[in-house]
């Protein structure tokens, strides 16, 4: 099986955000990701973080909440891939009351791109993500300057 650019995502929550209203709302949007073959989800975890510090890792076949439970539907077949020990790294910084979902997933997008690349040889020899808020000030930085300059 060929897996295409694989990323991870770690979403943190105040208190149980990821739960009831919040966490239909990721669910629903998740699936249509999925469905759209934007991304394939490979791997889901949760975490909280008790307010004494204690951390309660679960994952995604043992949530009740039929919502959640959906989710399962949507994760590919290496499902597995993040452990115990990838969450309690991912999470330590975490502060007492807060939760997170851990997530590997797959730019399903980009896999025919990458295919390609390597079928001419290629490599990849550098792939980052900036972040939506980086980007933000760039463009807000660039307008200043636009402005400035008439």
């Amino acid at each position: 099986m060929s897996i295409g650019p694989v990323e991870l995502l770690v979403l943190k929550f105040p208190d149980d955000s990821a739960d009831g209203q919040m966490g239909r709302r990721l669910s629903a949007s998740l699936r249509d990701l999925v469905q759209s073959g934007t991304i394939r989800v490979i791997d889901v975890l949760f975490a909280h973080k008790s307010r004494q510090g204690d951390l309660d890792v679960t994952e995604l076949h043992e949530l009740e909440d039929e919502e959640y439970a959906t989710l399962e539907r949507v994760i590919a077949d290496v499902a597995g891939l993040i452990n115990r020990d990838d969450v309690d790294q991912l999470t330590a910084s975490m502060e007492p009351g807060t939760s997170a979902a851990v997530m590997l997933f797959e730019d399903a997008w980009a896999k025919q791109f990458a295919d390609d690349v390597a079928a001419a040889k290629g490599e990849v020899v550098l792939a980052e993500r900036i972040p939506r808020a980086v980007i933000d000030e760039l463009l807000k930085a660039r307008d200043e300057e636009l402005v400035g300059a008439r």
